[in-house]
């Protein structure tokens, strides 16, 4: 994107509320100016019309909703401030305890992909609503118990479902979705919403890091489901916040600070960070701003770190963990990144080494999501382009 392209330049009715402030109050004071006033958008890929193929039966994984404690235990149980010594048995009894919540991560972008992508038909798009409701209706991920782990989870959990639900939602017509059950879950979303927004608002400034930027993250998801210009801007401003923590030379501090674990986070933050800039650009609200120049450095640093991590433990004194970073979920920003600005020195070759890019937490197949122009063309509406064919040829009649 050239200088001159107006979508970089702040719009005057841009909210720059402090995270601090919004949440401070039991309704924002926003006016809807501050919202796009066609709606909130997704990427065009998002309402790609499924392909239908004729697959037979549809076997849909109903998962149980969790309905007790997240008190959960953390991995790095009895590591220091830095938070990198991984405690294998506190680890193992983490994943028994979450494990419904993963699953219903994995199976309702799963079934989003099966319905969108495979041509699974309204079977596979039933299966993510249907799972969507049974947890609504349990009240599921809202517990009175919840620590910080538990904290963690949940947004993880709202950032998967909230997708899943975009995708079959904007991809079907409005007259193919029961509306009684669409607005069961939106209110549980909203629900859920409150309880990450009420813990991660306010938060101490030594404290903010890449988990503030997943919750950011998946309020937006939730916020563009519900077209909740509150939860937007939330959003926005706890993006705000991250770009305040890039220093000059283009590196976020509370991530450094992992140790040998440096990059894996480094790059775990441009994950929802990416998602973020990506979504305010689809809906003309670039959310960068004056801090284009540091996001687009940062994103440059940690690709370079990639390439040679001796970079980054030159930085911080510390050699780094490279297992289990260089994969097609780990890497997945890089495809909504290049195809919404181009791509940085590097990327081109981690996108043909790693892909096709998936990450349940990100959309699903991101490939897929972002296999078409992510920015919407001026003039056009946020409602399901029913000439957009899976191929990503647009003919707009």
């Amino acid at each position: 994107m050239s200088t001159e392209d107006p979508r970089q330049l702040p719009r005057a009715w841009r909210a720059l509320i402090p995270a601090t402030v919004l949440g401070l109050i039991g309704t924002p004071v926003l006016n809807a100016a501050e919202c796009p006033t066609e709606g909130l958008r997704a990427p065009l890929g998002y309402y790609q019309i499924p392909e239908p193929r004729d697959s037979g039966s549809y076997n849909c994984e109903m998962v149980p909703p969790h309905t007790g404690d997240m008190d959960f235990t953390s991995k790095y149980e009895g590591s220091d401030s830095a938070r990198n010594e991984l405690n294998e048995a506190a680890y193992q009894e983490y994943l028994a305890a979450s494990e419904k919540i993963r699953t219903f991560e994995k199976e309702l972008i799963a079934a989003a992909d099966d319905y969108q992508v495979d041509g699974d038909g309204p079977a596979a798009r039933d299966c993510v609503l249907a799972n969507l409701e049974e947890w609504a209706n349990a009240d599921a991920l809202l517990p009175e118990n919840i620590n910080h782990v538990g904290q963690a989870v949940r947004k993880w959990a709202l950032a998967a479902s909230a997708n899943a639900y975009l995708r079959v939602k904007l991809s079907s017509g409005e007259t193919a979705l029961d509306q009684d059950r669409m607005a069961r879950i939106e209110d549980w979303f909203s629900r859920v919403v409150d309880g990450v927004r009420g813990y991660y608002t306010d938060r101490e400034p030594r404290k903010v890091n890449n988990h503030d930027y997943w919750a950011a993250w998946a309020v937006m998801s939730a916020s563009v489901a519900t077209n909740n210009c509150g939860d937007w801007s939330w959003s926005l401003a706890k993006f705000d916040e991250a770009m305040g923590q890039i220093t000059a030379d283009g590196y976020l501090p509370k991530e450094l600070s992992r140790e040998d674990r440096a990059l894996e986070y480094l790059n775990y933050a441009m994950q929802p960070l990416t998602l973020l800039a990506v979504f305010a650009e689809v809906n003309d609200t670039p959310a960068y701003g004056e801090n284009r120049e540091q996001f687009f450095k940062l994103a440059q640093n940690v690709v370079d770190g990639l390439e040679d991590p001796s970079l980054i433990a030159e930085i911080n004194g510390h050699e780094q963990i490279t297992k289990g970073l260089y994969t097609g979920w780990g890497l997945a920003w890089l495809r909504p990144w290049t195809e919404t600005w181009g791509g940085l020195s590097g990327m081109a070759s981690f996108l043909d080494e790693y892909g096709p890019m998936k990450s349940t937490r990100l959309g699903g197949d991101i490939e897929f999501l972002y296999g078409v122009e992510p920015l919407w063309p001026d003039g056009t509406d946020p409602y399901p382009p029913f000439d957009l064919r899976i191929d990503g040829q647009t003919t707009n009649g």
